[in-house]
Formats: structure tokens, C-alpha cells, sequence
């Protein structure tokens, strides 16, 4: 670095040198030096509203905030002078003029900056005898938010996290002077998928967690680090753990991942895992009913059925909740020890769509999307489907990106993009064909002015990004999509970014979890002799049946045992009447999971496993990288890890499958994959060539409403709606509608209606707005109680009625 970019200045008698534009607060932190703060957050731009970080600089005659003040050439710097230490003291006894003295009771006691600062920098007593002022409390926000006002010291670090970092407003100041205060719009509640992150942050014990109030002291809690596996991201977490239970979850800052950030699923989403709901020991069907049984009973009776079965006979469905070492186990007993090929993780998948056609994952590391100048999101609901993955996002819009979104409904972050292209599902190929400049006007009912923009805005890309998502992948013209989406990426000379899969998707794929690849992504026809001399069994090695083809050949008839792997295919198949049919097809169904899902209720045996923040491992995140999670809990009752299972099932058909821990299984998979390690990326497969022939969409034709099914950040499905803050914030199911179609059928928004397809009908509460365009309605997955698989028709795009509640007898609706 050249002279003239730094600076050199004097800190309490220390010498410094830093990158010219640094503030005399990060200087002083860089060479160890310590200056309080309140409102001050290194990931937001300075502030300097609670002055508690004073200093005084020589020549200047008033003290100056250091955190908003650059740091010059020749400055010379004290944060010990006497005119700061009684500044200090004066604005710590000003905050506590009416601030409540209830840290024994306060939720932020013992990791509170005020109390600490208070002891290190404060008055030891307060010249003011006045009564405090007094609130009703708390005033509750929202589902997880509580405020307690009387605490607040209006440092606004909640309110700009909502401003520039999530983008969201979703906490204001309100009135001035000693009668400001922090609210949410309107007074509504709180309307945000990152509100943990504003309790985080909070100096002060103002804003808590309604789920954590009142339940532990951060010294009674024992902290476990690992990683959250929820939606994909794999951000980094804490889980604080006491008496045997996740009692709070905290991101950990992992700057190539989630920074220092989680969105509320991440922090309120694990507590599905103390819920008294969860399996305990094995459930066998007899007599119609499922019955507790022992594991040697359950264990017994799978392996009869399993060596009865002839080998091609036997497919496995799941995986992405696993670790990749249980992934691994499950792969190699498939192959090796049962003989069959049939086995898929990617159980979500529709016949025929393009998800099935690409390595789910990105190619990219996550932290250059902070750099991009140009973002094409096409079918990427982002917030919905990886929150965290748009905090990066933001960060690239903020310095200059243009975001431009090829979508069927439109985006929460819709402000912040240059364009947005919002088209009528199943025609997003003709919009991709006019972003590319091969068709001439609109298509799919784009807004002109709209497409526009989003062709001025990649034609001077200097560092592209190009994602797809699930809403195109599986589209009915999906394949087109994807087709279009590679020749725009091809131009660039970028790589495809697939924004696809939950959890540990990646991780199964890479353990071995599909039909057409071995583990560790070893093309099928090189992999045999690799397997042979690391397993020391032969294995086959066979391309078998997809997920899809695996349902459709378990409806034929053609399946005698099928394990559903963590998976519920119940709710997560395409179409639920094709896996009902399969159901009643299959000889034995075996669950393995962790709760009695829909798809458990059903099996013949249920096998309860542990769940991620009981297990080590490792898992994967959508950029590839692996991460690794610990065990922080024990597990309920007598459940096991996968690899146990399938090495006790091994062990009853005559073969070894027995690993000391996850690190022995970790080692045989970098046999098999060099570039495999903790921290480090790993690339998906090479992405498999397209069909030649064009699809033929058409989703303007026909009767009734063209479905759009969709993702929710916060559902109600199995496990869901067993953390009770998420259930909270996902409420009750819902289902879109334009305001257009909305008065055509008489409904107004929160009125109850029935979705009728062509196999099947949900109840739902109708949310209206112009999100998507007319002639539609979007409808969320993961709400067992409204499973939008029950809507498909197996063929094309779906198409539903909607019928008023009211008016279900009379069987009117269109």
C-alpha cells in the first residue's frame, strides 16, 4: 500500500498507521485500543448518535464522536483525557436517568454492553433521585418480538438493520425528544425474516426474544458450535444448550457464509427438536396399527423383507436431511449390500423437469455475489427460499449492482431491483427469448417498460451473475428456461448458479443419494473398480430410476420395499394422488425419520432417527462448502443416526457396514474425492445435456386458475409446526389471488375459499394483491393441512377452481 493511501496518527500515545477513509474508532480498535460504543455496528455505516465513543483531538476544540470522525495525518488522539472520561460517565448517567436497574430479570443480563460499560466507564451512583418513567410491558411486535420501552436507548441499530442491511423497515423511531421511541409501521406487526438479527444486536435488553424471555443467563448456558441446516445456506450457528435442550440459537460469524447474520428460521426453527412429539423407539404395523416395537424387532422384520425382495425391487427415496456421512452409509448399503440403483434424494422433483437435468448448487463461492454488477435472479425467490443468500444480495445493489428478476409472482425485495420481469407461469421462456434479444414485444404478459429495463441493464456486465431456481426449474416450460438460461450465461462466459434443494440436498448428491452418479460425483461407468477396492464388495453401479420414476414405478407395482429417507414423500411428491397410488402398490414402506410425518403414518416400519443439532458431521451448503455440525443435545428416547441403522440392517444380510465415527467415513469419501475438507468447496457434477425437442406449453388455455406453486419461507409442515415461533409466523395457509380475479369471484382478502383441481381440493384464507398476474393463483407447499400436491394434475400446468367457502354448496366459484 503507497503512502498516500494511509495515515498515520497518534493514539493515546501510540503510533498508528491505517488505509486512508478510516475512522479514528476503527483505528484505535486495530491497534488494540478500547473506546465504548452503543449505536455504533461495523456492519452499518457510523452513526454517531449515542456519543459514547468520544474522544479528544488535539486542535479541535470540542470532543469528537470517533466513530463518524476520519482519521488524518499527523492527529493526535486521546480516549483517556479527563474531558472524555467525564463525557462518558455524563452520557452513561444520562441513559440511566429513567433506564430500569432490573438486571436480574432483564434477558440481556450478563452479555449486556450497557452493564458492562456502566461498570468499566459509568458513574458509580446517579446524582438523580426522580422517579423513573414507566411503561405498560412488554409491548409485543410481532409472533417473536417483544419490546420493552423503558429499556430503550434509542441507539437506532434496530431500526437501520431494517434500512441497510435487510432492506425490510421493519422497525421505525416514532415522536422526539424524551418521547421517542421504536415501533413497527402503522403499528402492525412486525412484517420481517430477519427480526432475530435486530435482537442480536440490541445493546440493551429492549428487544427479546419471546421465545428465550425469561428461560436462561448466558451462564447457564453451554454453547456448541455448528451449522444451521435448514434451507441450504449453511449459515454458521451457536446453539446455547441447557439441561439437554436448545433454549436459543445464535449466528456465528462466518464472513465467507452468513457474515454474521441468520434469518428467523435459522434462529427460531430448532426447536422442533425437544418437541414431545418426536419418535422414540421403532413402530411396526400390525393389525393395521402402528405399535411400539424393539429395535432387534423392527431391524428383523426389514431385513426378511429386504433379503425376500428381488434387487431391482427395492428404491430409496431422501436424504437431504442427513449428514453427508449418513448420505454416504445409506449410498454404500443400496449399492453394495441390497443391489439396487433406485435411489434419489431429490424427492421434490416433477417428472421430466429440469431439476432433474442439473447439479443442484452454486458455483460460485457465496461471497463474490457481494461484488457482482449485474444479478439475473430467473425463478429465484430468494427471501423465501435462502434468505441469507439476499443479505449478500443487497450488499452488491448497494454498491452499485443491477438485480434483474425473471419470475411468475413478484419479489418482497421488488424495490430493489433495476427490473423485474413478473410473467404468467409456464411462458418464461418467451420472456428469456426477449431478455435475449431472439423475439420481438413482450411475452407472458411483461410489463414493456419493465423488459426495458432489464435488457439495458446486462448489457454492460463486467462481472455477471446468472441464478436459477426452483419456480423455473420446475415451470412446465422448464427445460426452455434452462436452455435460455445457459446460452445468456454462455455470453458472459459464467457459470449457471442452481438455487435449488434444502438442507443437506447437496451433501446427499455428493454422498452418493442419485441414481445416476456415484459418491462423490464419480460418473457411474468409471466408478466401479474405485468402489470395488475401497469397499471390497462389488457395488452396482447401474444408472437406476430418478425420484419420479421411482414413484411412477412404485405405482406400477414394481416396487416391493421402499425406505423414505427423512423425506415425506406424502407431502413433498408432485403429485400426491401418483404417490397414494404408489402407496397402496408398494409391499413395505419404511420411514425413516423423526417425527410421524404423513408419509410415516402410513409405513409399515418407522425407524425414529436424530435430527442435525444431535449428530456430527458434516454437511454442505448450496455454495458447496462444507461445514461441520456437532452434537449439542442428546436424542430423545432410543433414536438413532442413519449410518447405525443401515449398519445393523447390513449386519442381519450377512455384510459389514460398521464405522467407528464420522471421521472414519469423512476419509473413505476423500478417497473417493481428494479435494474433500471441513471448510473448503467441492463442485457439483457436470450438468447433463437437454432434450432436443421443445416443450409445448400451454398455460393460457383451459378453464379455471393457472396454479403456481410456490415456497414459503415459514410453513406448517412436520417439523414446522413443531417450533412453535415459526408456526407462529407462518399462521394458518394461504393462497394468492390478483385483484382482478379477486372481484371476478367475489373474495376479498382473508376470506376462506377452496382450491379444487383435478385430483384433490385445499382450504385456504386468500391473501390478495398484485403480485402475480391475472388468471393465476399461487399457492405455498410445506402446509400439511393444505398440501398443494394435492392440486396436480400430472399433466402440463395445474388448474384450479376457487369456490367461497360460503358458497361451497351451491357449487359455485370458477
Amino acid at each position: 500500500m503507497s503512502a498516500s493511501a494511509t495515515v498515520t496518527l497518534t493514539i493515546d500515545g501510540r503510533t498508528v498507521t491505517v488505509p486512508r477513509g478510516t475512522t479514528v474508532y476503527q483505528a484505535a480498535r486495530a491497534a488494540g485500543i478500547d473506546i465504548p460504543i452503543f449505536c455504533y455496528h461495523d456492519r452499518m455505516p457510523p452513526l454517531g448518535a449515542c456519543r459514547m465513543c468520544l474522544v479528544k483531538v488535539e486542535k479541535m476544540p470540542r470532543l469528537q464522536t470517533s466513530c463518524t470522525l476520519e482519521a488524518a495525518d499527523g492527529m493526535v488522539v486521546s480516549t483517556t483525557a479527563p474531558e472524555v472520561v467525564a463525557g462518558q460517565r455524563a452520557i452513561l448517567e444520562f441513559l440511566l436517568i429513567n433506564h430500569p436497574l432490573d438486571c436480574p430479570i432483564c434477558d440481556k443480563g450478563g452479555e449486556c454492553p450497557l452493564q458492562d460499560q456502566t461498570v468499566r466507564y459509568g458513574p458509580g451512583r446517579s446524582r438523580f433521585v426522580e422517579p423513573k418513567r414507566d411503561f405498560a410491558k412488554p409491548v409485543s411486535l410481532g409472533p417473536v418480538l417483544v419490546l420493552d420501552r423503558e429499556r430503550c436507548i434509542l441507539c437506532w441499530r434496530c431500526v437501520r438493520f431494517g434500512e441497510l442491511v435487510a432492506g425490510d423497515d421493519a422497525l421505525k423511531g416514532f415522536e422526539r425528544g424524551f418521547r421517542s421511541e421504536i415501533n413497527t409501521p402503522f403499528t402492525l406487526p412486525v412484517q420481517s425474516k430477519f427480526i432475530g438479527n435486530t435482537i442480536a444486536i440490541c445493546p440493551v435488553g429492549a428487544l427479546t426474544a419471546r421465545p428465550y424471555r425469561f428461560v436462561a443467563r448466558p451462564w447457564d448456558n453451554r454453547p456448541v458450535a455448528s451449522t444451521c441446516t435448514l434451507c441450504g445456506v449453511g449459515c454458521a450457528v451457536e446453539f446455547d444448550v441447557r439441561d439437554g435442550q436448545v433454549v436459543r440459537v445464535r449466528a456465528r460469524e462466518e464472513p465467507a457464509v452468513n457474515d454474521i447474520w441468520l434469518c428467523d428460521l435459522g434462529f427460531f426453527g430448532h426447536a422442533a427438536v425437544s418437541h414431545p412429539d418426536r419418535l422414540r423407539t421403532p413402530l411396526v404395523r400390525r393389525d393395521g396399527l402402528l405399535v411400539e416395537a424393539s429395535w432387534d424387532e423392527a431391524l428383523d422384520y426389514v431385513a426378511s423383507r429386504l433379503r425376500a425382495a428381488p434387487r431391482g425391487r427395492v428404491a430409496a427415496l431422501g436424504g437431504a436431511r442427513l449428514t453427508t456421512e449418513d448420505a454416504y452409509v445409506a449410498a454404500r448399503f443400496f449399492r453394495a449390500v441390497v443391489g439396487t440403483p433406485h435411489l434419489d434424494h431429490r424427492v421434490d422433483a416433477a417428472p421430466g423437469s429440469a431439476s432433474l437435468l442439473v447439479g443442484w448448487g452454486m458455483r460460485r463461492p457465496l461471497g463474490d455475489l457481494d461484488e457482482a454488477d449485474v444479478v439475473v435472479l430467473v425463478g429465484c425467490d430468494v427471501t423465501e427460499e435462502y434468505p441469507v443468500l439476499w443479505l449478500r444480495l443487497r450488499r452488491a445493489v448497494d454498491r452499485g449492482a443491477a438485480v434483474v428478476a425473471v419470475t411468475p409472482r413478484r419479489l418482497e425485495v421488488d424495490r430493489f431491483l433495476r427490473a423485474h420481469l413478473v410473467h404468467r407461469f409456464g411462458e418464461g421462456a418467451q420472456v428469456l427469448d426477449a431478455l435475449l434479444g431472439s423475439a420481438a414485444g413482450a411475452a407472458g404478459g411483461v410489463d414493456p417498460a419493465a423488459l426495458a429495463a432489464a435488457t439495458a441493464a446486462v448489457q454492460d456486465a463486467r462481472r455477471p451473475v446468472v441464478m436459477v431456481g426452483r419456480l423455473a426449474l420446475e415451470a412446465p416450460d422448464g427445460i426452455e428456461i434452462l436452455r435460455r438460461v445457459r446460452e445468456l450465461a454462455a455470453r458472459w462466459g459464467v457459470p449457471v448458479d442452481v438455487l435449488r434443494g434444502k438442507g443437506n440436498a447437496w451433501g446427499a448428491a455428493l454422498a452418493g443419494l442419485l441414481p445416476d452418479a456415484a459418491p462423490g460425483g464419480r460418473p457411474l461407468e468409471d466408478a466401479q473398480n474405485a468402489l470395488r477396492a475401497l469397499w471390497g464388495e462389488e457395488a452396482v453401479v447401474d444408472a437406476g430410476w430418478t425420484a419420479p420414476e421411482i414413484v411412477q414405478q412404485a405405482a406400477r407395482g414394481a416396487v416391493e420395499v421402499l425406505f423414505a429417507l427423512g423425506a415425506d414423500p406424502a407431502s413433498e411428491v408432485v403429485d400426491r394422488s401418483l404417490w397414494m397410488q404408489a402407496r397402496r402398490r408398494v409391499g413395505v414402506l419404511v420411514a425413516v425419520d423423526a417425527f410421524l410425518s404423513p408419509t410415516a403414518r402410513m409405513a409399515d416400519v418407522v425407524l425414529p432417527v436424530l435430527m442435525a443439532p444431535e449428530k456430527d458431521g458434516t454437511v454442505c451448503g448450496v455454495d458447496g462448502r462444507v461445514h461441520r455440525v456437532r452434537a449439542a443435545v442428546p436424542g430423545p428416547g432410543s433414536a438413532w443416526a442413519e449410518a447405525a441403522i443401515f449398519a445393523a440392517l447390513a449386519d442381519r444380510l450377512g455384510r459389514t457396514l460398521v464405522y467407528s465415527g464420522w471421521e472414519e467415513i469423512f476419509d473413505e469419501m476423500r478417497t473417493l474425492l481428494p479435494s474433500l475438507a471441513v471448510g473448503g468447496r467441492v463442485f457439483p457434477p457436470a450438468d447433463r445435456s437437454l432434450p432436443a425437442a421443445r416443450a409445448e406449453t400451454a398455460a393460457s388455455d383451459g378453464d379455471g386458475l393457472v396454479l403456481i406453486p410456490g415456497d414459503a419461507l415459514f410453513d406448517l409442515g412436520t417439523m414446522t409446526s413443531r417450533s412453535p415461533a415459526v408456526a407462529d409466523l407462518a399462521r394458518e395457509p394461504w393462497a394468492m389471488l390478483h385483484p382482478e380475479d379477486a372481484s371476478r369471484l367475489g373474495v376479498a382478502d382473508g376470506d376462506p375459499v377452496v382450491l379444487r383441481g383435478a385430483r384433490g381440493e385445499v382450504a385456504v384464507r386468500v391473501r390478495v394483491a398484485a403480485d402475480i398476474l391475472p388468471g393465476q393463483v399461487f399457492l405455498p407447499r410445506g402446509f400439511d393441512q393444505a398440501p398443494a400436491n394435492a392440486l396436480a394434475d400430472g399433466a402440463g400446468p395445474a388448474r384450479v377452481r376457487l369456490v367461497p367457502l360460503h358458497a361451497r354448496t351451491a357449487g359455485g366459484g370458477r
